[in-house]
């Protein structure tokens, strides 16, 4: 899930514990993945650890599961528009030994799909720290810094330089569909890709047409349905990598423009087109690697 909240709800206090050899990092009930999370040192909770996301946040259902008194309100913006949601004070949150102490988190509505996950936890958990979350053995592990790159990366590792967004914590970069450029936000909250009209007619694909099938919906945060249309666009290249026979989710969304993006060709990289590799991520370095995974491709 993409947000940013225009109210800084930022944790006042980070304990940097030892991380675990690594943490699962399973498949919800559609396509999310989920890691094991400890909410005021219970649980654990399914959250979604969310690159996408500036800050951490829960969704209603487990705010009034768990009793949580509702704070003041905040304006968060996701994908597809903004709302203002209640925010609730923490005491912590723990993934992989790493914690966070004193966190507003942003309330989230429920969900609209078959989903159940608490929440989702964001940026301010990684920063400090390299994350590595490696899809096809399903892992994930949190390194508290400084880190030795040089145990971490193979020689295959290919780094990227994020650029910043214009609204957001998010990092960007260049991403190529066939000959047509246009720029990435890189988004593990996300379950698929997401590419405006203007990438792919830029691209000479026609999202209108018979190759492409009406898709489900996107809500957001603001509850707000968006069409979509899911095709296949060919070749996607990114970060050194090219992604044959790619198919994406065909959608405009309100954030590109709060990115920065304006009508240009606009792109969220999701889970996917990342399922084959190992993403290394430094999000406070602006920094992240693809590279080859210790399960195989």
């Amino acid at each position: 899930m993409i947000r940013i909240a225009t109210m800084i709800a930022a944790c006042c206090l980070l304990v940097a514990g030892t991380a675990q050899s690594s943490v699962p990092l399973r498949s919800a009930a559609t396509v999310h993945l989920v890691v094991p999370a400890l909410i005021n040192g219970q649980g654990p909770f399914p959250f979604i650890l969310d690159t996408g996301a500036d800050e951490s946040g829960v969704y209603k259902w487990f705010a009034e599961k768990e009793n949580f008194t509702p704070g003041p309100a905040t304006e968060i913006e996701g994908m597809t528009g903004k709302t203002t949601n209640p925010t609730y004070r923490l005491d912590s949150i723990t993934v992989d030994g790493r914690t966070i102490r004193n966190v507003v988190a942003d309330g989230f509505p429920n969900r609209h799909d078959v989903e159940v996950e608490a929440g989702a936890v964001g940026n301010d958990l990684m920063d400090g720290s390299v994350t590595i979350f490696d899809f096809p053995c399903k892992t994930v592990e949190i390194l508290p810094k400084p880190v030795d790159m040089q145990h971490v990366l193979t020689k295959n590792a290919h780094k990227v330089e994020g650029g910043t967004v214009v609204d957001g914590t998010q990092l960007s970069f260049p991403v190529e569909i066939g000959t047509a450029h246009g720029i990435a936000v890189l988004d593990t909250g996300s379950s698929d890709t997401r590419v405006n009209s203007a990438f792919v007619r830029a691209a000479g694909i026609d999202p209108t047409s018979a190759a492409f099938r009406a898709a489900e919906p996107i809500f957001g945060v603001n509850s707000n349905p968006t069409p979509s249309r899911r095709g296949p666009v060919g070749t996607v290249r990114f970060a050194g990598l090219t992604i044959p026979d790619a198919e994406v989710r065909v959608i405009d969304m309100s954030v590109y423009k709060s990115f920065g993006f304006g009508d240009g060709p606009a792109m969220i990289l999701g889970l996917d087109l990342m399922a084959g590799y190992r993403l290394v991520y430094d999000h406070e370095a602006k920094l992240f690697w693809f590279d080859r995974s210790k399960c195989g491709r």
